[in-house]
C-alpha cells in the first residue's frame, strides 16, 4: 500500500515461505507489482490479512492470535 507523504513503513518481522499457486494467479500478481510499484510479498500480505480476518471459522476455538 501506499504510504502516505512522509509517512514511513513500520518495521515488522517477516517470513519467507515457498507456495505453489496457479499460473495466471502468479501472473496478475506480477503485472499488479509492476503497475503500483508495490511488492509482491506486501500484496499478498494485505489479501492474507483479509482472507484471515473475514475466516476466523478456520482456527481452532482455543487459538490466540
Amino acid at each position: 500500500m501506499k504510504l502516505a507523504k512522509g509517512e514511513k513503513k513500520p518495521e515488522v518481522s517477516v517470513s519467507k515461505i515457498s507456495l505453489e499457486i496457479e499460473s495466471k494467479v502468479a501472473e496478475h500478481l506480477a503485472v499488479m507489482e509492476k503497475h503500483t510499484g508495490i511488492s509482491s510479498g506486501e500484496i499478498v500480505t494485505v489479501a492474507l490479512k483479509r482472507f484471515i480476518a473475514t475466516h476466523k471459522d478456520y482456527f481452532p476455538n482455543n487459538y490466540k492470535s
